[in-house]
């Protein structure tokens, strides 16, 4: 899952899937989870990954600045398990508390196995100002869409965002969902759906769907699908 949102989309889904084998985890960093997130925490050592009904979450410990989090695990053995588990799910992105961003050479991390890559676009920051308390990496942005600095965020540059070849799908593997996040009244319905007419034709043949929806509320919209 890569942009912002995702963490909340991550446990979301674990959530959806508590009933099966999941594994919960990252490709970059995440802060340190809450206990009421997974059934099971496992830190170290990794060969020992079980894959058992609920949420198991895994992840290397790392702090900095006092304030620990979670980061992938390095032994190879964590992703041998990945088959053991019904669901994977990956944080590969991170926007340094940012709701918005683009991205570096080097971003999103994300790894060969992934069979779906999700691309969460935030609908909150429409109207708010380009600037860097808003978008993370924002010379790379400015680069993907028709903004200047300081100018409000609309409709026209988030699709620009989204369809860019260098922009949120830049590196998916896999099938590609777009998830439009904070949509909560009628009236962020109305403006997903003008996101989705401004993608073309050809962009959207490359996704399998395009769904609009809020994850603290449970609600949710297809607006685009095979």
């Amino acid at each position: 899952m890569v942009a912002g949102g995702k963490t909340s989309l991550l446990i979301f889904l674990a959530k959806k899937y508590c009933h099966e084998k999941v594994l919960l985890s990252t490709t970059t960093k995440i802060g340190y989870p809450k206990a009421n997130i997974y059934d099971r925490l496992v830190i170290d050592p990794f060969e020992n990954l079980a894959a058992e009904i609920g949420i198991t979450m895994a992840g290397k410990v790392t702090a900095k600045h006092e304030k620990k989090k979670i980061s992938m695990p390095e032994s190879a053995a964590f992703k041998q398990s990945f088959p053991l588990f019904d669901k994977v799910f990956l944080g590969a992105d991170g926007a340094k508390q940012r709701p918005l961003k683009a991205w570096a050479d080097f971003e999103p991390v994300i790894v060969t196995e992934t069979t779906t890559t999700i691309g969460i676009i935030p609908l909150c920051v429409l109207g708010q100002l380009t600037d860097e308390t808003i978008i993370h990496r924002l010379p790379y942005y400015l680069k993907l869409v028709s903004a200047k600095k300081n100018s409000p965020i609309t409709v026209q540059h988030l699709a620009q965002l989204i369809e860019h070849p260098e922009g949120l799908f830049a590196k998916a593997r896999g099938e590609k969902i777009l998830y439009i996040n904070h949509v909560e009244v009628t009236r962020d319905l109305e403006l997903a759906k003008q996101i989705v007419q401004k993608l073309s034709p050809m962009f959207k043949k490359q996704l399998k769907k395009i769904i609009a929806g809020n994850t603290f509320s449970n609600k949710g919209w297809i607006l685009w699908g095979k």
